[in-house]
């Protein structure tokens, strides 16, 4: 079977991607082909393709970590997965591609209520939606917190969440046009970062008491803002760097006793019973509209640079997919 992926031989901008074939072999043990429909397009995958994601899979390597689509063929040795059986999965690199080979213990079912798009647009960030605002840090109802790139497509899903638990959520954006998004996305206040000091609006706001978590995706350049922003004892949840990783220093965090971390879902999806439990209220928030998987963008795989770079550039809202011709 021949397959199109979109691969990296070197890191760089958007341009160093390219749309090769390649031609799959049959299957090994435990193994399966899995014919794609839907991937998503991560923040983490234009980290891979600079180089500066934790994962540095050895070069050349085809970027993408989660999709979903229909087994077209089984090794020996699977079990749970058969032919024409619909899967997805969520953290594996090489999601950018008609069809992959993949160790069937990756995948799992997804559920049949969710369409493809969804799947790959809003499942796995509503999972690490989940485990940021209801395991990690519980947010509680009347509590103010502060989300960055709330009208992003990981923002969008931690505004949403939040606010339907009663929470007060401000924003940050980096634009104008983006206030609207994150005002539909329930923020009660929103700040353009780059025209505002985010730290005093925040302070302002919360009459100087601050704010007892923030969840971060920008990185270095929100990093002395999230600490002047933060209550005694509150804790900076660091999920993304658009920006660079932040610059932790241990003697600035104690001087307001502040707790910091960069959690991954892997650690969270461990142990089986923790997932199908996370699984199950992810799959609840979303048909029940808690949150909404908002795609705003759709590309096919040949143009999966244009995608990049309009993810690079920090003007999209929402999320991006890549849906296959198949």
């Amino acid at each position: 079977m021949k397959t199109r992926v979109a691969r990296i031989h070197e890191y760089g901008d958007p341009e160093v991607i390219r749309i090769e074939t390649d031609v799959l072999p049959a299957p090994g043990p435990g193994e399966v082909v899995l014919k794609q429909t839907a991937a998503a397009i991560h923040f983490a995958d234009s980290y891979m393709r600079e180089g500066r994601y934790f994962l540095k899979p050895p070069l050349p390597t085809v970027l993408g970590l989660e999709a979903v689509g229909t087994i077209a063929a089984v090794g020996d040795g699977v079990e749970g997965f058969a032919e024409g059986d619909r899967a997805a999965y969520m953290f594996s690199v090489g999601a950018y591609a008609d069809a992959r080979i993949i160790p069937a213990d990756q995948l799992y079912a997804p559920p049949a209520g969710l369409d493809d798009r969804t799947i790959a647009a809003a499942f796995v960030r509503t999972m690490t939606a989940q485990y940021l605002l209801r395991r990690l840090y519980r947010v509680q109802a009347g509590e103010t917190i502060l989300v960055h790139s709330a009208a992003g497509g990981m923002g969008s899903l931690l505004t949403q969440w939040a606010t339907h638990l009663g929470a007060t959520v401000i924003g940050t954006v980096s634009s104008p046009d983006k206030f609207l998004t994150a005002e539909e996305n329930g923020c009660a206040h929103v700040i353009d970062y780059t025209k505002e000091d985010f730290a005093d609006a925040v302070l302002d706001i919360t009459g100087g008491a601050g704010v007892p978590v923030v969840y971060d995706a920008v990185g270095a350049d929100a990093y002395a803002g999230n600490l002047r922003a933060l209550a005694p004892r509150g804790w900076f949840v660091n999920y993304g760097h658009a920006s660079g990783p932040p610059p932790i220093d241990a003697l600035e965090l104690n001087q307001k006793s502040l707790i910091f971390t960069k959690a991954s879902m892997k650690d969270y999806t461990a142990v089986p019973a923790e997932r199908d439990a996370m699984m199950a209220e992810v799959v609840a928030a979303i048909s029940d509209g808690t949150v909404k998987a908002n795609i705003t963008g759709s590309y096919e795989l040949a143009d999966i640079a244009e995608a990049h770079a309009a993810l690079d550039s920090r003007m999209t809202t929402g999320a991006l997919v890549v849906v296959f011709k198949n």
